[in-house]
């Protein structure tokens, strides 16, 4: 856990039917017992990426991660 030490700040989206969503979460998890200042979230009924490139098909999907993207980084860029 050493090596995750003094990361910046992540969140770890995850598709809910990815074959990769367990690996982001075991992720997820190991940057929060390294101390590194971590989120994660789920994006229910969706397989990889589906969320970015399905846009047309889903804009409420689409647009919930732009949203999300978009606050993470109000936040980093907000004064303390």
């Amino acid at each position: 856990m050493d090596e995750l030490a003094g990361l910046p700040p992540h969140v770890v989206a995850v598709n809910e039917l990815d074959p990769l969503r367990d690996e982001g979460l075991a992720y997820f998890r190991k940057l929060l017992r390294a101390g590194v200042s971590a989120a994660s979230r789920t994006i229910n009924g969706t397989s990889h990426a589906q969320d970015m490139v399905m846009r047309a098909a889903m804009p409420e999907v689409y647009l919930g991660t732009v949203r999300d993207i978009k606050a993470f980084a109000d936040r980093l860029c907000s004064p303390r």
